[in-house]
Protein backbone atom coordinates (compact mmCIF):
# COMPACT_ATOMS: atom_id res chain seq x y z
CA UNK A 1 0.00 0.00 0.00
CA UNK A 2 2.81 2.44 0.86
CA UNK A 3 4.47 1.74 -2.51
CA UNK A 4 1.28 2.50 -4.40
CA UNK A 5 0.69 5.63 -2.33
CA UNK A 6 4.10 7.14 -2.93
CA UNK A 7 4.00 6.40 -6.65
CA UNK A 8 0.59 8.06 -6.81
CA UNK A 9 1.83 11.05 -4.82
CA UNK A 10 4.82 11.51 -7.13
CA UNK A 11 2.66 11.22 -10.24
CA UNK A 12 0.53 14.04 -8.89
CA UNK A 13 3.62 16.07 -7.88
CA UNK A 14 2.36 16.03 -4.29
CA UNK A 15 5.50 17.09 -2.45
CA UNK A 16 3.92 17.20 1.01
CA UNK A 17 2.57 13.65 0.84
CA UNK A 18 5.77 12.35 -0.71
CA UNK A 19 7.84 13.86 2.10
CA UNK A 20 5.57 12.43 4.80
CA UNK A 21 5.73 8.95 3.32
CA UNK A 22 9.52 9.06 2.98
CA UNK A 23 9.97 10.37 6.51
CA UNK A 24 7.79 7.57 7.82
CA UNK A 25 9.55 4.89 5.77
CA UNK A 26 12.88 5.85 4.20
CA UNK A 27 13.10 2.64 2.15
CA UNK A 28 10.28 3.93 -0.06
CA UNK A 29 12.89 6.10 -1.79
CA UNK A 30 13.95 2.98 -3.69
CA UNK A 31 10.49 2.14 -4.98
CA UNK A 32 10.14 1.45 -8.72
CA UNK A 33 7.11 0.84 -10.93
CA UNK A 34 6.52 -2.07 -13.30
CA UNK A 35 8.79 -0.49 -15.91
CA UNK A 36 11.56 -0.19 -13.28
CA UNK A 37 11.26 3.59 -13.24
CA UNK A 38 12.18 5.07 -9.89
CA UNK A 39 10.55 8.05 -8.19
CA UNK A 40 12.85 10.49 -9.96
CA UNK A 41 12.03 9.07 -13.41
CA UNK A 42 8.34 9.32 -12.58
CA UNK A 43 8.54 12.87 -11.27
CA UNK A 44 10.40 13.97 -14.40
CA UNK A 45 7.72 12.41 -16.61
CA UNK A 46 4.76 14.36 -15.28
CA UNK A 47 3.11 16.96 -17.51
CA UNK A 48 2.44 20.08 -15.47
CA UNK A 49 0.08 21.20 -18.19
CA UNK A 50 -2.16 18.18 -17.67
CA UNK A 51 -2.14 18.71 -13.90
CA UNK A 52 -2.70 22.45 -14.42
CA UNK A 53 0.17 23.45 -12.16
CA UNK A 54 3.28 25.51 -12.81
CA UNK A 55 6.51 23.92 -13.98
CA UNK A 56 8.09 24.97 -10.69
CA UNK A 57 5.92 22.44 -8.83
CA UNK A 58 7.70 19.58 -10.58
CA UNK A 59 11.07 21.25 -10.01
CA UNK A 60 10.49 21.42 -6.24
CA UNK A 61 9.66 17.72 -6.01
CA UNK A 62 12.61 16.74 -8.21
CA UNK A 63 14.94 18.89 -6.11
CA UNK A 64 13.74 17.13 -2.98
CA UNK A 65 14.27 13.66 -4.47
CA UNK A 66 17.76 14.62 -5.65
CA UNK A 67 18.60 15.99 -2.21
CA UNK A 68 17.59 12.61 -0.77
CA UNK A 69 20.17 10.88 -2.93
CA UNK A 70 18.47 9.56 -6.04
CA UNK A 71 20.90 9.30 -8.96
CA UNK A 72 20.38 11.94 -11.63
CA UNK A 73 22.01 9.68 -14.24
CA UNK A 74 20.19 6.46 -13.35
CA UNK A 75 19.24 4.75 -16.66
CA UNK A 76 16.08 2.76 -17.27
CA UNK A 77 14.66 0.71 -20.12
CA UNK A 78 16.08 -0.70 -23.32
CA UNK A 79 17.34 2.72 -24.42
CA UNK A 80 18.86 3.52 -21.02
CA UNK A 81 16.76 6.67 -20.66
CA UNK A 82 17.78 9.10 -17.94
CA UNK A 83 15.63 11.56 -16.05
CA UNK A 84 16.69 14.33 -18.44
CA UNK A 85 15.15 12.41 -21.33
CA UNK A 86 11.85 12.05 -19.45
CA UNK A 87 11.84 15.77 -18.65
CA UNK A 88 12.26 16.53 -22.36
CA UNK A 89 10.15 13.81 -23.96
CA UNK A 90 7.36 13.32 -21.43
CA UNK A 91 7.08 16.37 -19.20
CA UNK A 92 8.28 18.87 -21.83
CA UNK A 93 9.24 21.05 -18.88
CA UNK A 94 11.85 23.73 -19.64
CA UNK A 95 12.16 24.74 -15.99
CA UNK A 96 12.84 21.14 -15.04
CA UNK A 97 15.30 20.62 -17.88
CA UNK A 98 17.28 23.67 -16.75
CA UNK A 99 17.23 22.45 -13.15
CA UNK A 100 18.50 19.00 -14.08
CA UNK A 101 21.29 20.46 -16.20
CA UNK A 102 22.27 22.83 -13.38
CA UNK A 103 22.39 19.90 -10.97
CA UNK A 104 24.70 17.91 -13.20
CA UNK A 105 22.58 15.96 -15.65
CA UNK A 106 24.62 15.17 -18.74
CA UNK A 107 23.11 16.44 -21.98
CA UNK A 108 24.87 13.58 -23.76
CA UNK A 109 23.27 10.83 -21.66
CA UNK A 110 19.69 10.92 -22.90
CA UNK A 111 19.06 9.07 -26.17
CA UNK A 112 20.34 11.43 -28.83
CA UNK A 113 21.08 13.93 -26.09
CA UNK A 114 17.33 14.56 -25.92
CA UNK A 115 17.46 16.51 -29.19
CA UNK A 116 15.28 14.02 -31.04
CA UNK A 117 12.53 14.36 -28.44
CA UNK A 118 12.78 18.15 -28.29
CA UNK A 119 12.71 18.24 -32.09
CA UNK A 120 9.67 15.96 -32.33
CA UNK A 121 7.71 18.30 -30.07
CA UNK A 122 9.33 21.38 -31.66
CA UNK A 123 10.24 22.65 -28.21
CA UNK A 124 12.86 25.07 -29.47
CA UNK A 125 13.72 26.54 -26.06
CA UNK A 126 14.44 23.07 -24.69
CA UNK A 127 16.41 22.23 -27.81
CA UNK A 128 18.54 25.34 -27.25
CA UNK A 129 19.05 24.49 -23.57
CA UNK A 130 20.34 21.05 -24.52
CA UNK A 131 22.68 22.44 -27.17
CA UNK A 132 24.09 25.01 -24.73
CA UNK A 133 24.71 22.19 -22.28
CA UNK A 134 26.79 20.30 -24.83
CA UNK A 135 24.40 17.93 -26.54
CA UNK A 136 26.08 17.11 -29.91
CA UNK A 137 24.00 18.63 -32.67
CA UNK A 138 24.85 15.92 -35.19
CA UNK A 139 24.66 12.87 -32.93
CA UNK A 140 23.67 9.87 -35.05
CA UNK A 141 20.98 7.37 -34.09
CA UNK A 142 20.45 6.07 -37.62
CA UNK A 143 19.94 9.72 -38.58
CA UNK A 144 20.83 13.05 -37.02
CA UNK A 145 18.26 15.13 -35.10
CA UNK A 146 18.09 17.51 -38.07
CA UNK A 147 17.34 14.79 -40.62
CA UNK A 148 14.86 13.12 -38.27
CA UNK A 149 12.96 16.38 -37.78
CA UNK A 150 12.96 17.05 -41.51
CA UNK A 151 11.54 13.63 -42.29
CA UNK A 152 8.97 13.94 -39.49
CA UNK A 153 7.86 17.24 -41.10
CA UNK A 154 8.87 19.07 -37.94
CA UNK A 155 10.16 21.87 -40.09
CA UNK A 156 10.40 24.52 -37.37
CA UNK A 157 12.75 22.27 -35.43
CA UNK A 158 14.65 21.22 -38.56
CA UNK A 159 15.22 24.85 -39.51
CA UNK A 160 16.29 25.74 -35.99
CA UNK A 161 18.88 22.96 -36.02
CA UNK A 162 20.12 23.98 -39.47
CA UNK A 163 20.53 27.58 -38.33
CA UNK A 164 22.46 26.39 -35.29
CA UNK A 165 24.97 24.49 -37.38
CA UNK A 166 23.52 21.05 -38.05
CA UNK A 167 24.87 19.22 -41.10
CA UNK A 168 22.13 19.68 -43.71
CA UNK A 169 23.91 17.25 -46.03
CA UNK A 170 24.01 14.29 -43.66
CA UNK A 171 23.29 11.00 -45.43
CA UNK A 172 21.26 8.44 -43.49
CA UNK A 173 22.82 5.06 -42.80
CA UNK A 174 20.16 2.99 -44.49
CA UNK A 175 19.75 4.68 -47.87
CA UNK A 176 22.51 7.26 -48.05
CA UNK A 177 19.88 9.94 -48.61
CA UNK A 178 19.99 13.57 -47.55
CA UNK A 179 17.19 15.90 -46.54
CA UNK A 180 16.89 17.09 -50.14
CA UNK A 181 16.46 13.50 -51.38
CA UNK A 182 13.58 12.99 -48.98
CA UNK A 183 12.12 16.41 -49.63
CA UNK A 184 11.91 15.80 -53.37
CA UNK A 185 10.57 12.27 -53.23
CA UNK A 186 7.99 13.10 -50.55
CA UNK A 187 6.75 16.22 -52.35
CA UNK A 188 7.64 18.68 -49.63
CA UNK A 189 6.77 22.29 -50.44
CA UNK A 190 9.37 23.52 -52.96
CA UNK A 191 9.76 26.63 -50.81
CA UNK A 192 11.18 24.41 -48.07
CA UNK A 193 13.63 22.87 -50.52
CA UNK A 194 14.65 26.33 -51.67
CA UNK A 195 15.20 27.38 -48.05
CA UNK A 196 17.36 24.33 -47.41
CA UNK A 197 19.32 24.89 -50.60
CA UNK A 198 19.94 28.48 -49.52
CA UNK A 199 21.29 27.20 -46.21
CA UNK A 200 23.88 24.89 -47.65
CA UNK A 201 22.13 21.74 -48.83
CA UNK A 202 23.68 20.25 -51.96
CA UNK A 203 21.44 18.89 -54.75
CA UNK A 204 24.30 16.82 -56.17
CA UNK A 205 25.01 14.26 -53.44
CA UNK A 206 24.40 10.67 -54.55
CA UNK A 207 22.45 8.18 -52.46
CA UNK A 208 23.35 4.47 -52.32
CA UNK A 209 21.80 3.98 -55.76
CA UNK A 210 23.78 6.84 -57.27
CA UNK A 211 20.76 9.15 -57.50
CA UNK A 212 21.04 12.84 -56.62
CA UNK A 213 18.22 15.13 -55.46
CA UNK A 214 18.66 17.09 -58.68
CA UNK A 215 18.14 13.97 -60.78
CA UNK A 216 15.08 13.03 -58.74
CA UNK A 217 13.65 16.51 -59.25
CA UNK A 218 14.33 16.40 -63.00
CA UNK A 219 12.11 13.33 -63.27
CA UNK A 220 9.09 15.04 -61.71
CA UNK A 221 6.40 16.64 -63.83
CA UNK A 222 6.17 19.58 -61.48
CA UNK A 223 9.14 21.70 -62.54
CA UNK A 224 9.04 23.74 -59.35
CA UNK A 225 11.04 21.03 -57.61
CA UNK A 226 13.93 21.28 -60.02
CA UNK A 227 13.81 25.07 -59.97
CA UNK A 228 13.98 25.02 -56.16
CA UNK A 229 17.33 23.25 -56.30
CA UNK A 230 19.05 25.78 -58.54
Amino acid sequence: MSKARIIEAVKHLDLETTRKLLEAKASLLNVTDRQQRNLLHLACSVSCGKLKVSEAVAARLVNDLLDRGLDIESPVGRDACTVLFFAVARARNLTLVKLLLKRGAKATSAPGGGLFAAGWWEDIEILDALLRAGSPIDCVVGVTPFLACWCWRRFEAAKALALRGADVNHRDRRNGKTALHYGVERDFDPALLRWLRKHGASPDIEDREGITPRLKASRKRDRRFLAALE
